[in-house]
């Protein structure tokens, strides 16, 4: 069932425990962007844009639950589940930055979600195999697609508040994307052929359902936005994104999971990127 999008928080003491782990939130320079300096249009679709970075990190925060699980029931190394539990605090960290950045833009988009369809959970699977594909698909895949491209978006940003922002959630999301290399690297000597093609299936469905950003429609069309002001906001129009989009998919999806044995086939791979 969908529901409203919404926050809350707490105060007293959960806020204190929340911000001594992560206490330089409060120094980014919140307060000094001025919507009246940009197009409506394009305040609006920041808006947008922002509150949808909140819902995707939020997602994460679920995600990286699923993640944790699924690693201590494949009883992967203490040590690598002690890091994967620390993604948790920096996705609740990435929604408020999101939110935040909603805020300072006049108030987060009305959105619905459904939180029961959140995170990815296998079903019908050996504790082993469940970790092998979650991993995957939000390490591997998810993790992997999301901090390359945001590297491009920071690249393009001009207004210091959200170019702080991005570089707070980039120097997070460097070491989740870690993980899956990580994670493969204790697995792989358990892995069998059966088991890789299976995941290369699954790899298959998650690149397909990043496809959009470079097939669709808005992919395709020119924006009626001014660019200077998405990028100020952190943004890049559609048309220009659709590029980025594809090489990331390429260069930090395909090819590193290619040299351990995940692929997909050349006629997939070339029905994927054309």
């Amino acid at each position: 069932m969908k529901v409203p999008f919404e926050l809350e928080w707490m105060g007293g003491a959960a806020e204190h425990h929340f911000r001594k782990a992560r206490p330089t939130t409060e120094e980014l320079p919140w307060g000094t962007l001025v919507t009246s300096d940009f197009a409506p249009a394009a305040i609006e679709s920041a808006r947008g844009s922002w509150t949808e970075v909140a819902i995707n990190e939020y997602r994460a925060v679920a995600s990286f639950c699923e993640v944790l699980r699924a690693l201590v029931d494949a009883k992967a190394p203490l040590d690598l589940l002690g890091m994967t539990s620390d993604f948790l605090a920096d996705e609740c960290s990435h929604v408020e930055l999101a939110s935040r950045m909603a805020m300072e833009l006049g108030g987060a988009a009305p959105r619905m979600v459904d939180l029961d369809r959140f995170a990815v959970r296998p079903r019908g699977l050996t504790a082993f195999q469940r970790a092998n594909e979650i991993v995957l698909r939000v390490s591997c895949i998810a993790e992997a697609f999301a901090g390359g491209t945001a590297s491009v978006s920071l690249a393009t940003t001009t207004h210091p508040l959200p170019r702080a922002v991005y570089e707070t959630i980039l120097r997070d999301e460097a070491h989740h994307r870690r993980l899956g290399g990580l994670y493969f690297e204790w697995a792989l000597a358990r892995i069998d052929e059966d088991e890789l093609r299976r995941l290369g299936r699954v790899l298959l469905s998650g690149v397909q359902g990043l496809a959009p950003f470079w097939t669709s429609r808005a992919a395709r069309t020119p924006s009626p936005l001014p660019d200077d002001d998405l990028h100020a906001l952190g943004w890049l129009a559609p048309m220009q994104f659709a590029p980025v989009a594809r090489e990331v998919v390429i260069r930090d999806i395909l090819d590193p999971l290619a040299t351990i044995g995940i692929t997909i086939s050349a006629d997939e791979r070339a029905a994927l990127i054309a």
